[in-house]
């Protein structure tokens, strides 16, 4: 809405996937590990919530999403821990499960006089990396610290101060969308080729601890 009263233009593209969302009680502890499974049927994440607790995000094509979203909870327990192997032992539903359709989308200005977009009003992601919210965590926090450096004498509203945070945020913004697409267009692929290929490539960098660290460094900002 306040992009639209704005008159601040979205490029969006659709990925035809849905995320399926539910937050779920687990029998074993997380210990803090987020897990994701690129299965067939799109890609399967259990992100962890303090206590024995884990947050679902399956990202997977529209009609499966549909199947899910009619699961009763027990249904929909069952199904995500049999898609998971069980990993956090058995499952049930402490909140219900929704569902969003997954774009790729961007503003072609996140600022104007007096206004400044942040998070999911400025940027879309597709979630199979987990990136969307640290995106919005830094926008934020590169907003403050604009506004904190601006000066006493300083609108913290002018256009112009406004628009160092614009640039200092473009290219972490440009650099994620182009990686999570990217990823998006490699796992949606049905390939046998390519599943062996991006198989390989995580098994390599599973092994690589200083990649993996400096992949972990720079996701977490």
């Amino acid at each position: 809405w306040v992009r639209t009263q704005a008159g601040i233009a979205v490029d969006a593209r659709p990925y035809a996937q849905t995320a399926v969302v539910a937050n779920f009680e687990t029998d074993l502890g997380h210990r803090g590990v987020a897990r994701q499974w690129f299965r067939r049927d799109g890609i399967l994440a259990l992100l962890p919530l303090p206590g024995n607790r884990v947050s679902m995000v399956w990202s997977t094509r529209e009609s499966h999403a549909e199947e899910l979203m009619q699961m009763s909870a027990e249904e929909l327990a069952t199904a995500v821990a049999a898609a998971s192997g069980s990993s956090a032992g058995a499952l049930r539903v402490i909140t219900p499960a929704a569902a969003f359709p997954l774009r790729l989308q961007r503003v072609n200005n996140m600022v104007k006089a007096r206004l400044a977009l942040v998070g999911d009003a400025a940027h879309n992601v597709h979630p199979l990396a987990g990136q969307g919210v640290n995106l919005g965590f830094r926008d934020a926090r590169e907003l403050a610290d604009v506004l904190a450096a601006r000066g006493a004498q300083n609108d913290c509203g002018d256009y112009y101060l406004l628009r160092r945070y614009e640039r200092a945020r473009r290219e972490d913004i440009a650099a994620m969308q182009a990686a999570t697409d990217a990823l998006q267009r490699l796992f949606n692929n049905d390939s046998a080729t390519l599943a062996r290929i991006r198989n390989f490539g995580l098994r390599l960098t599973n092994r690589q601890t200083v990649l993996k660290n400096l992949l972990v460094q720079h996701a977490v900002g």
